[in-house]
């Protein structure tokens, strides 16, 4: 029961100048994580600037299983998205069911360069709506809710999603080089793995399209393209089982949609690499992104 509690006291205290915009959300997601019928796990992040300690970021992650009879508690979440839709200045939507590769969007966390995966779930669904910070009066922060979900048989299971940065429109007003600092799962926390310098001439960069995600796109050299395939393979294999495996399989997977740049040897390379880490991981959709990756280079 305290459990209980504290996750609806964490939700509610998000932040008290949201409700308005955001209302019918915030309690629709706090009327699932402290139901009866619902397991609830949660994981909570918060990223202040140093010298002014002034919020930039915010992660807060609620990973639930229900009864599949309680599909109504489902049914409200998207009705309350609905509700809210007018208030948000992006709600999109979208599903992985029955696809073959997988499909992710991100959503970015201030302070935090690769953000948090949504739609990595096998077979789920997925919704997320973006609100400006009433807060800001510069209007360059915004908080993401999002939910994704995938209904089996016997249960539900999925998660409630709330992130705080800056807009897409923001952050593409400020395109500069940076530093991302990578790093894997070391048992239950995080430990640095390395540091990469990358800029917008090696393909990172925010979406144009009206998402909040964070994708490959562009034409790199095969010497950088292949620094980045050595370093997210060498994260998934410290930890092929780790929470963080999918994003780092389906980063690879999407280098492997762009490798115009690698010439034959190169790519028989990296399809040995690719066969070495297929190996190693017993999910089945990460062996296909494995597979499809091989298959794309074979072309």
């Amino acid at each position: 029961m305290k459990n209980k509690q504290f996750l609806a006291a964490s939700i509610m205290m998000l932040s008290l100048q949201t409700i308005q915009a955001q209302g019918y959300i915030k309690r629709a997601f706090n009327v699932l994580t402290t139901s009866d019928p619902a397991k609830v796990e949660s994981t909570h992040k918060l990223n202040k600037d140093p010298e002014t300690g002034q919020k930039v970021g915010q992660l807060d992650v609620y990973e639930f299983t229900i009864p599949a009879s309680h599909h109504d508690m489902i049914e409200d979440i998207e009705q309350a998205f609905d509700k809210d839709k007018e208030k948000a200045y992006s709600l999109s939507s979208g599903s992985n069911a029955n696809k073959k590769t997988y499909n992710y969007i991100t959503l970015a966390v201030g302070g935090d360069e690769f953000g948090y995966p949504l739609g990595d779930i096998k077979d789920s669904r997925y919704i997320y709506a973006l609100f400006l910070d009433p807060a800001d009066k510069n209007k360059t922060h915004r908080y993401a809710y999002a939910m994704e979900w995938h209904e089996g048989s016997k249960e539900i299971v999925g998660k409630l999603i709330v992130t705080y940065a800056t807009t897409q429109q923001y952050r593409k007003s400020r395109k500069q080089p940076r530093i991302i600092t990578l790093s894997k799962q070391s048992g239950s926390g995080i430990s640095i793995n390395d540091n990469h310098f990358f800029d917008d001439s090696m393909g990172y960069f925010f979406s144009s399209h009206g998402s909040d995600s964070i994708f490959t796109n562009r034409s790199i050299s095969s010497e950088s393209w292949l620094s980045q395939f050595s370093t997210f393979r060498n994260l998934f294999m410290n930890n092929p089982d780790g929470a963080a495996a999918n994003y780092y399989a389906s980063f690879i997977y999407k280098l492997c949609k762009q490798a115009d740049t690698l010439d034959e040897v190169e790519r028989q390379i990296v399809i040995k690499e690719l066969e070495k880490v297929r190996k190693i991981t017993k999910d089945e959709f990460i062996q296909q992104m494995f597979d499809t990756s091989i298959e794309r280079l074979r072309k």
